[in-house]
């Protein structure tokens, strides 16, 4: 037969050239990348350099480390170290906190900047720097000496891996609560693509009710968004997740889709019309969104998107309206006073989706958006 392969189809035979079998082959594995890609999953974790850095940072005094609502869990942390808080490795954090401003996110950030590799601790290789901004004048050497010494002198291995069912009774009700109920096949459709970065969950078993949103850019890879969500029990010791929490999940993962707009790298041009205005709307917005830890043009423009971006899915989502309404009121009391507008923009995006085919087609109606609210608000003050 040469180069032809015969199939049977239907009942009739049939003879296909080889090439075109090639192709059909070739589109059918497309087809089911495709499939996988629209169906990926998040899967909730739990990892050891986060909760060394979190515990470390409680037995350091750190406020936002020590809400103690784990139950059991800090009975036996309490224990296990209960002879190393004097620990030169406790000082050390104790004083970058002082001197640094070292606590919150920036100690998250750290830990998904960790290497362990055979029980030693080294910092990750990057293409683009993004361990938080705290960190840039730490000697990291005299840091990651401290960490690594704290690291073998208490056998934090042991301890983390006696505590694998605990971890999986936490990991298995978030599943369960939480991501279950979460409709991650939205995003695709809303945006028209797949995300420009990886997301993750990481529960941070000692971080209580804080919520850290980090990244980090390994050399190679793809940037890395984690959302790391707190965590706490019952008197029972059953964790206490439910659809409350899906507001964090819902607005962490729209940040994979539009942060990445508003670097300079990739869209100059769009960072370039929208600096201007921008600026202006930031200057005048300035003591609310640093109240927020907001502390630019860029972060206020992509945290209004996101935000517009998560009353769109529970408009799709069919949340009830007085909910909705909350989250829209709360928008603008958070001084995103343009929120109303941006929703109202993006719900036109929605219905002329086929027209625009993805978000990136659209960005340049957002940037005249931002454009003509800031025209308004200047002509509304007489700003010249």
């Amino acid at each position: 037969m040469g180069n032809h392969i015969t199939e049977h189809i239907g009942g009739i035979k049939e003879t296909l050239p080889l090439s075109l079998m090639r192709k059909c082959t070739t589109l059918l594995a497309l087809l089911i990348a495709c499939l996988f890609a629209k169906a990926q999953s998040i899967i909730p974790q739990v990892n050891e350099n986060v909760e060394l850095m979190s515990i470390l940072s409680r037995m350091a005094g750190f406020p936002e480390y020590n809400m103690d609502m784990a139950g059991q869990y800090i009975k036996d942390m309490d224990n296990y170290f209960k002879d190393n808080t004097e620990h030169q490795a406790v000082h050390y954090m104790k004083e970058l906190r002082n001197k640094y401003g070292i606590s919150y996110d920036a100690v998250m950030s750290m830990a998904v900047h960790l290497d362990n590799r055979n029980g030693t601790l080294s910092l990750i290789e990057e293409d683009i720097p993004t361990l938080e901004k705290r960190w840039k004048n730490v000697d990291k050497d005299e840091f990651l000496s401290y960490l690594n010494n704290f690291y073998k002198d208490t056998k934090f291995n042991e301890f983390f891996r006696s505590h694998k069912d605990l971890y999986g009774k936490g990991l298995k009700s978030y599943q369960d609560n939480v991501i279950n109920h979460f409709d991650i096949d939205w995003y695709s459709d809303f945006y028209g693509n797949e995300p420009q970065e990886t997301f993750s969950v990481i529960i941070g078993f000692c971080n209580g009710g804080g919520n850290y949103g980090v990244n980090r850019q390994i050399t190679g890879k793809m940037k890395e968004v984690f959302a790391i969500v707190g965590y706490y029990v019952d008197k029972k010791e059953t964790p206490m997740y439910s659809k409350e929490y899906l507001p964090t999940l819902i607005h962490e993962f729209n940040h994979s889709f539009i942060n990445h707009y508003l670097d300079e790298n990739k869209y100059p041009i769009y960072v370039k019309q929208l600096e201007p205005a921008a600026t202006n709307l930031f200057i005048s917005s300035h003591w609310s969104m640093s109240k927020q830890a907001y502390g630019n043009w860029k972060t206020m423009i992509n945290e209004s998107l996101v935000r517009a971006a998560v009353i769109c899915y529970m408009l799709d989502n069919e949340y009830e309206p007085e909910e909705i309404r909350n989250v829209l009121l709360e928008q603008v009391q958070r001084n995103f006073r343009w929120m109303p507008e941006l929703v109202s923009l993006l719900r036109k995006y929605e219905k002329k989706q086929s027209k625009y085919g993805n978000f990136e087609k659209f960005y340049p109606n957002i940037i005249k958006f931002f454009k003509e609210y800031s025209q308004k608000e200047n002509e509304r003050f007489d700003i010249k």
